[in-house]
């Protein structure tokens, strides 16, 4: 594919990376050789999710003002675009694909030099320049997905909170619920894990009296639980790796079963004794040390693949336009510029 950049701007070539996720889209604009001339956020562009309008305000609004603070004729120097976009699979929809097309537009830049890819791509190239190998995301959701010449080959769960996303933020802390209300339930001294939990759903309310039962707590407790978005049971993982690092042995329980989960999804994209790398990726797998530390244990066994974590994953998106650019995909000093956490 070639690229559309301007012959008469006086700037140097510049590529962008967007990496639009569920909840927060992160456009990074930098020069070929990976310096960085502007970044912007805004909110998720998941056409899936938040509908195409919705997705397309938010992919112009982060690329736009990352151009904008990029300087004068930073449009016309632009080379290549890369959005690594969550839900890209919608833009099979021949509607929803040209409503990105004009997002583009609207941002100042030419359709035709723009490349959507799955956020899991970009993720795994924001943790190494390989071509193939694994990427985990484990955030709110979980999924693992193989690469093959930087393109999905496969993945596994990815199902949702409802029947899937195993060893999620969601999953954590839905299992820290439920753990929760069983010793609400059973009475007595909570664990520090029940405890930090029902102090954030029922702060201050304890069984007192005869006519107040255990068992009408933890129902009280779950009544309020489910009275909100089941999705915020999410917000219970830092809990859970607090509790962990006291030594709370249900905490340490979760967290080693949620290892188990993530671990179980690599498996299944991987091949027996494959040595590609592994890259982490996630609010989960980059917050969590309890989490990270049992996964990377289960997936060094027997093996010597390398397990990686996730670097900044709009400069991934970038890195892969430069790429497109016609950048060295073999200069490691290249990638880690471009990839290098801010």
């Amino acid at each position: 594919m070639t690229t559309r950049r301007n012959p008469l701007s006086s700037s140097p070539a510049l590529v962008v990376g967007v990496d639009a996720g569920g909840t927060t889209t992160r456009a990074l604009v930098t020069t070929l050789t990976g310096e960085r001339r502007g970044e912007a956020r805004s909110g998720g562009a998941n056409p899936n999710t938040h509908g195409p309008e919705r997705a397309a305000e938010q992919l112009t609004e982060a690329i736009g003002t990352a151009l904008d603070r990029s300087g004068t004729g930073a449009r016309e120097a632009v080379a290549a675009t890369i959005v690594g976009l969550a839900g890209v699979s919608g833009l099979r929809e021949e509607a929803v694909r040209a409503r990105m097309d004009r997002a583009m537009t609207k941002a100042g830049l030419t359709p035709s030099a723009v490349r959507f890819i799955g956020d899991d791509v970009v993720a795994f190239a924001s943790g190494t320049p390989e071509r193939d190998g694994t990427i985990l995301i484990a955030g709110t959701g979980a999924i693992a997905t193989r690469i093959e010449g930087r393109r999905r080959a496969r993945s596994a769960d990815g199902m949702g909170w409802l029947i899937g996303d195993e060893g999620s933020a969601f999953w954590i802390g839905h299992q820290a619920a439920r753990e929760t209300a069983r010793q609400l339930g059973i009475g007595g001294e909570l664990s520090p894990l029940a405890r930090s939990i029902a102090k954030r759903v029922i702060p201050g309310q304890r069984p007192n009296g005869p006519d107040h039962l255990p068992e009408e707590h933890a129902r009280n407790f779950a009544r309020t639980l489910t009275a909100g978005p089941p999705i915020a049971l999410a917000e219970f993982a830092p809990l859970v790796t607090e509790a962990h690092h006291q030594g709370d042995a249900a905490a340490q329980v979760i967290v080693n079963a949620a290892a188990g989960h993530l671990a179980q999804s690599v498996h299944q994209v991987r091949v027996p004794g494959e040595r590609s790398p592994v890259v982490l990726a996630g609010g989960v797998l980059a917050r969590s040390a309890p989490v990270r530390q049992s996964l990377t244990h289960k997936l060094t066994l027997g093996t010597a693949s390398p397990v990686l974590g996730a670097g900044c994953t709009a400069g991934g998106a970038a890195w892969v336009a430069a790429l497109w650019a016609g950048a060295d995909e073999h200069d490691a000093r290249l990638h880690t510029a471009f990839t290098v956490p801010t």
